[in-house]
């Protein structure tokens, strides 16, 4: 629904849109994007979206919920949690694509860390819980994203080229011996993929409708997304306060 917002925050508007220019007749598949699977599953989402042929979930996990990085988004346990659920009103875990996105490398106080840890956590639980396709990249530190995290005592550490490739082949592999896929998206000296998927959304719906495939407009030259119309802007502010966040202007 959005690659520039969360729709936790802005429900009315939203769904606005969706009723009065995109109605059910007129959509193959609604494509979310969001940290707050609970806003999907409770009204009034759940109502409105229940009216669609087919939902697809990007839920977004990084581990970092609830810390200064992330400060208004849940614990990653609880959003974890809640992905057989989801699972359950998607119409199957198929539809449900897992985001542990981005990979964060930085320096506090002195202190090196990253989230690497507790993303394999997360996707244990979430192979655990039957999901199966993933998606990852690392954090872009772009010159608004650098003074955000310096204003807040972080500092970004850049990994070489080498150094990624170590780390992916790694999530890679564990995600593989449980039977899972993971992607990458928009890293470079990695393969192009889609995290909107013209040939897996036609493969899944239900009645078989064929989705568009041509390649989307305006995205970066390493997104391999089909065409898709985003109805979320950057003036629809996330307050999630997400410190490595590259959609809000400061």
């Amino acid at each position: 629904m959005s690659r520039r917002t969360d729709p936790r925050w802005h429900a009315e508007k939203f769904i606005t849109i969706l009723q009065q220019k995109y109605p059910p007749a007129d959509v193959h598949t609604v494509v979310l994007w969001t940290k707050f699977p609970q806003a999907i599953l409770t009204a009034p989402y759940r109502d409105v979206l229940k009216q669609y042929d087919q939902i697809y979930c990007q839920i977004t996990i990084t581990g970092l919920g609830g810390t200064p990085l992330e400060p208004k988004v849940p614990p990653w346990e609880e959003t974890v949690a809640l992905l057989p659920a989801l699972a359950g009103f998607a119409g199957g875990a198929e539809r449900v694509r897992l985001r542990v996105d981005p990979l964060v490398f930085l320096e506090y106080k002195g202190t090196r860390f990253s989230n690497l840890a507790r993303v394999e956590m997360i996707l244990n639980r979430a192979l655990e819980a039957g999901i199966r396709t993933f998606s990852t990249s690392f954090m872009e530190a772009y010159p608004k994203v650098y003074a955000r995290l310096k204003a807040h005592g972080f500092k970004a550490i850049g990994l070489s080229p080498g150094a990624k490739q170590r780390v992916i082949n790694h999530l890679s592999a564990m995600v593989r011996e449980r039977g899972g896929t993971l992607y990458t998206c928009a890293v470079p000296g990695f393969p192009i993929s889609r995290c909107i998927d013209g040939e897996l959304l036609t493969r899944l719906h239900p009645q078989g409708e064929r989705c568009r495939m041509d390649k989307a407009a305006g995205q970066r030259a390493l997104c391999g997304c089909t065409h898709s119309v985003d109805i979320g802007w950057y003036n629809m502010r996330c307050p999630s306060g997400c410190l490595y966040c590259y959609a809000n202007p400061v």
